[in-house]
């Protein structure tokens, strides 16, 4: 017995193959389970799988919904009876009609030259394609979805009907409306046209009955039921059957269990804009990067990564700005220096600081490598006086500050090694370093945080829009620090003991950086990045929040934060030691 018969013995899961289908002569039955979830449950997990495909398939990008209807029917009025029953039938059901705008246009993936091609079938055909049923049945909701796939350079954009149908059972034709069938249909008439991320067949339907979900096909015409009967347990439209009971029966069981999910993507770009552009950018960049990969990193990791965080600055910029030429980027902590790389070379103006080179900056282009600088990053309000002290004597431009570094004494001191060599740095040298970037940026400046360690509690502070994506946690001194979360009611959690852990070490960081920023006076936005990285909450700030009467300054944060005692010392010895490795 091969392993995936172990998996379905497990599982519960009977081959249904030779049985004839419930639903008529053209439905190929495949597999059958038991099941304790409601028809409720299905099609709550059903109508969230219509939508986001991509749970079912990686090859999946996403679905836009183009065509929409949904039918309400007039209920049964207690003590009617038959006659009850009678009207119900007869009565035309309310229908809530939805057509997006996206109907009328195809995706607007940007391409880098003529000769790339969008691939695509049949995006014209929008109308909702029926099935044959032989059970009384009526509709409830009717889509067009149209799947976009990961790469539309080699597999087709389609649309696809997308059917939740209630149907009464064979058995019972007079009683309700007790089972619920979900119903796949591509825009495509042969199978040649299928694309490779759909089964080779016309329709595919999902069905639940009491007690009971299971799996059914109509093929192609060039197909026969007969010839289906005759496939092996190994054929890919076999296999793909068992996926998709898997995986309706995992998320219908979820819904029944409580399961809701935590994570909300696509609250400040549209999923839509991030991901055309995403598709765009990973063609023109992608294998040229990890092919010639440098660091020791994983190429796999964080080129797709950065990609992925260009294409979301890239589509919020867009939203802000009214051209490139109104602004620019500073990138602090840029690390490899990739995003910016790729933010030059789609024609952003901008450039990116780190205290330590990285190898991969020779092999950037020219015009990218002169905006990289190897600078320690000190904001200055460590180095300026306080506006107090600067309102008393307007000439001063520093704090008067010396700061002392411990270095290494090895060469200095032969003699006696345990003599600690202190290295002076006053805020007046400081100031005037080209090694030393105190983050007085043009006014129109954007700051990208991605990943940046001791800067990231920094970075809402500096005065300038910003994106910040936080990562390891430090306080404003430079210190590992945890700060505490905002934990969830007693009662929240037991309505829902499912929702996880809320009390770790970077929900708090994410938790104090939008405080931060909030008290500094930024209206916060926050975005779950779609990005491969469990670190991937994104914390924006482009807009003044005008509803508090109170901003603090830098100055009442710093003491509201115990300070910043260290930093200088802190990041002037980071010269010393090894990058990290993100």
């Amino acid at each position: 017995m091969t392993s995936e018969n172990n998996e379905k013995q497990a599982a519960g899961v009977v081959d249904i193959l030779q049985n004839d289908s419930i639903l008529g002569p053209e439905w190929v039955s495949l597999y059958e389970t038991d099941i304790s979830f409601s028809t409720e449950h299905f099609e709550t997990a059903m109508s969230n799988l219509i939508k986001q495909p991509n749970i079912n398939s990686t090859v999946i990008l996403r679905a836009d919904i183009l065509i929409e209807n949904t039918y309400a029917y007039p209920s049964k009025q207690d003590g009617e009876g038959e006659k009850g029953e009678e009207n119900e039938e007869n009565e035309s059901p309310v229908v809530n009609k939805f057509r997006s705008e996206l109907a009328d246009t195809k995706p607007d993936i940007p391409t880098s030259s003529t000769d790339e091609v969008i691939l695509e079938k049949n995006l014209d055909d929008i109308d909702v394609r029926d099935i044959p049923l032989q059970p009384t049945h009526r509709p409830k909701v009717q889509i067009v979805r149209r799947i976009v796939p990961r790469n539309p350079f080699k597999d087709y954009i389609i649309n696809q009907t997308c059917l939740i149908t209630q149907l009464k059972s064979n058995e019972s034709p007079s009683q309700d409306y007790d089972s619920t069938l979900i119903v796949y249909t591509p825009h495509i008439d042969n199978v040649e046209d299928c694309p490779f991320y759909l089964p080779s067949v016309q329709t595919v339907g999902i069905l639940h009955q009491p007690g009971k979900l299971s799996v059914h096909y109509i093929p192609f015409k060039s197909s026969t039921v007969a010839d289906f009967r005759s496939l092996s347990q190994e054929n890919r439209d076999i296999r793909i059957a068992f996926r998709l009971l898997q995986t309706a029966k995992k998320h219908s069981t979820g819904v029944m269990d409580g399961y809701q999910k935590r994570v909300k993507h696509d609250l400040v770009v549209s999923k839509v804009a991030f991901q055309d552009r995403y598709i765009s950018l990973k063609k023109k960049y992608s294998k040229i990067l990890v092919d010639n990969w440098v660091e020791s990193t994983d190429p796999g990791k964080h080129v797709f990564e950065d990609i992925a965080i260009a294409a979301f600055l890239i589509e919020l910029w867009s939203k802000i700005y009214p051209t490139k030429e109104e602004f620019e980027f500073r990138d602090l902590g840029c690390g490899n220096g990739l995003l910016v790389h790729l933010l030059i070379s789609e024609g952003y103006k901008g450039v990116g600081i780190d205290a330590r080179a990285r190898k991969s900056w020779k092999v950037y282009p020219e015009n990218v490598q002169e905006n990289l600088k190897e600078q320690v990053i000190i904001p200055s309000v460590l180095l300026r006086p306080h506006p107090s002290v600067k309102a008393l004597a307007p000439t001063l431009t520093d704090n008067g500050r010396v700061f002392q570094v411990p270095v290494s004494n090895q060469g200095l001191l032969d003699s006696d090694p345990d003599v600690p060599v202190i290295a002076y740095y006053s805020s007046a040298s400081l100031l005037k370093s080209n090694k030393v970037n105190v983050t007085e940026f043009p006014s129109n400046t954007f700051i990208i945080g991605n990943h940046s360690d001791e800067l990231t509690c920094w970075i809402p502070l500096l005065g300038y829009p910003f994106l910040v994506i936080p990562c390891c946690s430090h306080a404003l001194s430079g210190a590992r620090v945890r700060f505490p979360t905002k934990r969830k009611t007693n009662q929240q959690n037991q309505a829902n003991p499912k929702q996880g852990k809320v009390n770790s070490a970077y929900a708090g960081l994410v938790d104090h950086v939008e405080h931060l920023a909030s008290e500094i006076g930024w209206k916060v936005e926050k975005e779950m990045l779609r990005i491969p990285s469990t670190r991937n909450a994104a914390i924006i700030g482009y807009q003044c929040d005008t509803s508090k009467h109170v901003t603090k300054s830098v100055y009442d944060l710093l003491v509201m934060e115990g300070g910043a005692e260290g930093w200088v010392e802190n990041t002037m010895a980071l010269t010393a030691k090894n990058p990290r490795n993100h």
